[in-house]
């Protein structure tokens, strides 16, 4: 608010002669307020990760253009300061040792940023050529797919299209490309994990169990590494009483975590 103060200045008397008074200034200086200030405050909404559902009693603070929200039963998140919706994952079911393991790969080496996809990727797999699989297994293996692609994504993905064709194609951004390739002693399949041009190896040994490899490198593609819990989709091993050709609920429960994050997000809860 402005306020406009005008000065009057009266006249004087002097020696019994009259004098004119001085005229007021017509523009005189607008004089601003100064306002109270304080540390910026979220004014956005918190839900939950999980359900969606909102979030109360929360703490949020916002200082070095971060904002930093908490609340009881909740992981803390540390996000920028522009944002104005925040979600919280529910300590409730996470484990965030498991969670480094498959999202993060702890298990492999230091933790590495969160590298899940931003879009569904189309798949290519090479059936009858030189280095292809029969038709019968391609079909096999595009229903491994269309079955894991969603759980792996917490249902944000769906495999809306998948080619066969006789000859190899090269790695392109938007595509899963799927060839049979002679690997190291042992190794049953590979991949680049959470790469926008992704391809899938997968090796010729027929003592290989392909749908369960193809599930599990599945789960690299989508941007998840190995965990040591037998019975587990992403285990490192195959082995008699390990070949799950599907993820379980401790790994559904994280990817759905996981894909609500953006590339690069960073232990426990830190966005980039």
């Amino acid at each position: 608010m402005l306020i406009l103060i005008a000065l009057a200045v009266a006249a004087i008397g002097c020696g019994g002669s009259g004098s004119s008074p001085t005229a007021p200034s017509m523009n005189p200086a607008p004089i601003t307020p100064t306002l109270p200030t304080g540390p910026p405050v979220f004014a956005g909404r918190v839900t939950n990760t999980v359900t969606g559902a909102p979030v109360f009693g929360y703490d949020a603070t916002i200082a070095g253009g971060r904002l930093l929200v908490s609340a009881p039963g909740y992981v803390p998140r540390d996000t920028n300061a522009t944002a104005s919706t925040v979600d919280l994952i529910p300590e409730s079911m996470f484990d965030v040792e498991f969670y480094r393991m498959f999202a993060r790969g702890g298990l492999d080496g230091a933790l590495q940023p969160l590298r899940v996809l931003r879009q569904a990727p189309a798949f290519f797999l090479e059936v009858e050529g030189a280095r292809g699989l029969s038709q019968r297994v391609a079909e096999d293996l595009e229903q491994v797919a269309r079955r894991v692609v969603p759980q792996l994504t917490g249902g944000m993905f769906q495999v809306t299209r998948w080619e066969t064709g006789p000859s190899p194609r090269p790695r392109q951004n938007g595509w899963i490309v799927i060839e049979r390739r002679d690997l190291a002693p042992g190794v049953c399949g590979s991949a680049f994990v959470g790469l926008t041009a992704g391809q899938i190896f997968l090796d010729n040994d027929t003592s290989c169990s392909l749908v369960g490899v193809f599930a599990h490198e599945l789960g690299h593609a989508f941007g998840f590494t190995h965990v040591d819990v037998l019975g587990s989709m992403m285990f490192p091993r195959s082995t008699t009483n390990n070949v799950a050709d599907a993820p379980t609920e401790m790994e559904r429960h994280h990817a759905a975590i996981a894909y609500k994050r953006m590339p690069g997000n960073l232990d426990i809860d830190v966005d980039p």
